[in-house]
Formats: structure tokens, sequence, C-alpha cells
């Protein structure tokens, strides 16, 4: 047993130490793409000015990255751990913040179409970056955010964009995503889909129904018993409705997801 502990409690300082030596949290601006050519200036007719925030392991690089969407919430409140997590596990990590420059609060009860230019967007600003590899770049979303992270999957939305031959999007992950959106869908990229079994908001049998249609190994679906949506923001420790929905944090499959997502982007943005 003391073996046992003391291992455990090594491991937990080796990684507390790695995400310690991240980069700062660091508040960048990048710009939405805009439809026809992403290789244009800024100003491009179409495109938003976005805030973002970038985060990087130490050293030079080439880095994997991931770009986060968050939910139509916002930014979560567990924001710059789950950065700093991802950078400790040697990801650039850029946080897409779709609100600030819109002067939106929440986009619960309505579409919100701009995921999808701010998603890409992203990514050719993470492409530019000298210390990433812009061969492994990956997408994670939440909720709504998830919403976006399925529609690239599927490569509905990439006709809309002229990216260049050579960059996209190597995997996705969902996190409680609305699945029936994407019913009659091929995901076409690496895709991992993570709902709780109790979430009324995106219920996990539409997530159930749209992995069962896909290609044999593409998607891995994971569905965590008794968690309901937005399950792992401790902003919601005690559960609350709002906006006509039910939200609770759930640590258990916080953690599970945490592990679930950590093995997902080894596999899929290995060299």
């Amino acid at each position: 047993m003391g073996s046992k502990w003391c291992a455990l409690v090594l491991t937990a300082a080796l990684a507390w130490a790695s995400a310690s030596m991240a980069s700062a949290d660091e508040l960048v601006r990048m710009h939405s793409a805009s439809a026809g050519d992403l290789s244009r200036a800024p100003s491009s007719a179409g495109r938003r000015d976005l805030r973002a925030y970038l985060t990087k392991p130490p050293g030079r690089g080439p880095f994997p990255a991931v770009v986060l969407l968050h939910s139509c919430l916002g930014l979560p409140a567990n924001r710059r751990a789950m950065e700093e997590r991802l950078a400790g596990w040697g990801y650039v990590a850029l946080f897409v913040d779709d609100f600030a420059t819109r002067g939106l609060k929440e986009t619960c009860a309505i579409d919100f179409p701009q995921g999808a230019a701010d998603a890409y967007g992203a990514l050719l600003y993470l492409s530019k970056l000298a210390y990433v590899d812009r061969g492994r770049i990956a997408v994670v979303g939440f909720s709504q955010g998830a919403d976006t992270a399925l529609g690239i999957a599927s490569t509905r939305f990439a006709a809309g964009f002229a990216l260049p031959e050579d960059l996209s999007f190597r995997a996705a992950a969902a996190f409680y995503p609305p699945c029936a959106n994407e019913a009659g869908s091929e995901l076409r990229i690496s895709t991992l889909i993570l709902v709780g079994a109790a979430d009324t908001v995106t219920p996990a049998k539409d997530c159930e129904a749209l992995a069962a249609k896909q290609p044999g190994g593409r998607v891995k679906l994971i569905i965590y018993a008794g968690a309901a949506h937005l399950f792992d923001d401790p902003g919601f420790a005690i559960g609350k409705q709002l906006l006509g929905m039910w939200l609770q944090y759930d640590q258990a499959a916080a953690e599970k997801s945490t592990s679930d997502l950590h093995a997902f982007l080894a596999t899929e943005l290995k060299r």
C-alpha cells in the first residue's frame, strides 16, 4: 500500500510540475475565417477580430496543438486549468472566445453558425506559429462548441472555407454535443464523443444513434453513468437549472473524461 501511494503522489507531482512549466496564459488576437481564401489579409470581408487564450509547453517544439471551443454559456470556470493540463501533456492549447468581441454573454436559445469560422480561423492562426506542428491539430468542443466540432468532423463546414490543401483538423473531440444535428452525417476524421447518461440537454441516445451509423473504428463514444450536462465544469458543483437546462458537475465523470481525452489525443496526434 505504501509503495502504491508513493507512486501516485510522485505521478501527481510530476504532472503538476509539467503543467506549472507551461507558458503563462497569453491573451492573443486572431481572426475568424471568412468564406473564400483564408490566406488573405485579416481585413478580408466577413472576418471578425477575436480573442483567444494561448498556452504552450516549455521548449521549442514543434508541438501538436488543440483548438478549444466553449459552450453557449461562454468560457468555462476551469478554462485555465484545462489549458495548463493540455500544455502539461505536451500540446499547445488555444481556447477561442467567441463572445467577447461580439458583445455576447450567451447563445443558448439561438443557433451559432459563426463557430465554424472561428474554429477554422484558430486552425490557421496555429498553423502559422513556428512551434506548432500544423499537421497535428485537433479540435475539442463543449456543448455548442461540440456541435461545431462534430460539424468539422463531418466536413460539412469545410466547403465554405478555402483552406490550404495541406491544412485540416486531424481529429475532433466533442463533450456532450447535440448529436441529433449530425444525424445524417458521416464523420470523416477520428472523433471522440463524451456524454452523460443523465444528460437531458443533449441526450446520449442521439449520440448512440449517430455513432452506430459511422464506419467502424472512426468514432469512439463514451457514456458516463449518472452524469448530466456540463459534467466537467466545476462552476456547477451544485446542480443548477439555467435557461431551461439542468447543469451539474460530476467529479467522477470529469476525471474519467480527462483520462479518456488524454488517451485519444495521444493516439490521434502522435507523429
